[in-house]
C-alpha cells in the first residue's frame, strides 16, 4: 500500500481513535459497503492491523443489492487478514415502517414539514441499534462514514449529528466520524481507496429513498427528531434514545 491520500486517511483514523481513552482494539463501524464507510474500514485496518472490527449493516427494509455489501466485506477480509473482521446485519424494517413510513402523510398534514425527512428516522434507528449492538458486546467505540460533502442532507446536518453525539455521551460510548473532513469529495475518497487496493465499483446497496434528498431547516429537523424519538421509545423502551 502506498500513496499520499491513503497515508493521510490512515494517519487521521489512527490519530482520532488513539485519542480515545477507552479504545481496547475493538470497534463497531456502521457499514453500508459504500465508498465512505469502506474508506473508514480500510484505513482502520491499516492503522490497527491486529485489532477487531465489527461491520454492522442496518437493514431498514428498503434496501436492495445487499449482496454487494457482503462482497465488500469479503474483499476487506482478504486484504486485511491480520484484522479480525466480523459482519452482522440488523433488520429494523418493522420499526422503520412504524416510526417513519407510516408517519409520512401525517408529517406533512399535521407538522407541515416542507421536505421529506424519512432519512432522519432511518439514521436515528440506525444509531440506536448500533448502541444496543455495541453494548451487548461490551465495545466502547462506534464509527461511521459521515462525510463533509453530505452535510446538507437532513440526517447529516450539524443539528442532527449533535443530537446523536449527545445520545452517545449519555451511554458512555465514544462515537467518531474519523474521516468526516477527509471525505470532502468523491475523487479524494476514490484515490485513497485505490491506493489501499480497495475496489468500490457498484458495491453500495441501494435504498428506495436514495434519490429523495431535499434540504430542511434546523427547526423542522429538531421537531422531527423529537416526534420520531417519542414513537421509537414507545416501540422499544429499552433502546437508548
Amino acid at each position: 500500500m502506498s500513496g499520499d491520500k491513503a497515508i493521510e486517511a490512515i494517519s487521521i483514523v489512527k490519530e482520532e481513535i488513539s485519542r480515545t481513552l477507552d479504545f481496547d482494539g475493538r470497534a463497531v463501524l456502521l457499514f453500508s459497503g459504500g465508498r465512505d464507510s469502506t474508506a473508514v474500514a480500510a484505513a482502520y485496518c491499516n492503522a490497527f492491523p491486529q485489532s477487531r472490527l465489527h461491520l454492522l449493516l442496518i437493514d431498514n427494509g428498503l434496501l436492495s443489492r445487499l449482496a454487494n455489501t457482503k462482497r465488500q466485506v469479503q474483499l476487506l477480509r482478504s486484504l486485511f487478514p491480520e484484522t479480525e473482521i466480523s459482519f452482522e446485519t440488523k433488520r429494523v424494517s418493522q420499526m422503520m415502517r412504524e416510526a417513519g413510513m407510516q408517519q409520512i402523510e401525517r408529517d406533512f398534514k399535521e407538522y407541515k414539514f416542507s421536505s421529506l425527512l424519512i432519512c432522519v428516522s432511518c439514521k436515528l434507528i440506525m444509531n440506536f441499534s448500533a448502541i444496543r449492538f455495541a453494548d451487548e458486546l461490551g465495545i466502547k467505540l462506534i464509527l461511521d462514514g459521515f462525510a463533509n460533502r453530505q452535510k446538507d442532507y437532513p440526517e447529516q446536518t450539524d443539528i442532527f449529528m449533535e443530537y446523536i453525539r449527545n445520545v452517545y455521551r449519555k451511554t458512555g460510548l465514544v462515537y467518531l466520524s474519523p474521516l468526516y473532513d477527509f471525505l470532502a469529495d468523491k475523487k479524494t475518497v476514490n484515490i485513497a481507496l485505490s491506493e489501499m487496493n480497495v475496489n468500490i465499483h457498484k458495491q453500495e446497496p441501494y435504498c428506495m429513498f436514495a434519490d429523495a434528498f431535499s434540504t430542511a431547516n434546523n427547526e423542522e429537523i429538531s421537531k422531527y427528531i423529537v416526534k420520531t424519538v417519542e414513537i421509537i421509545r414507545e416501540l422499544d423502551p429499552v433502546l437508548h434514545c
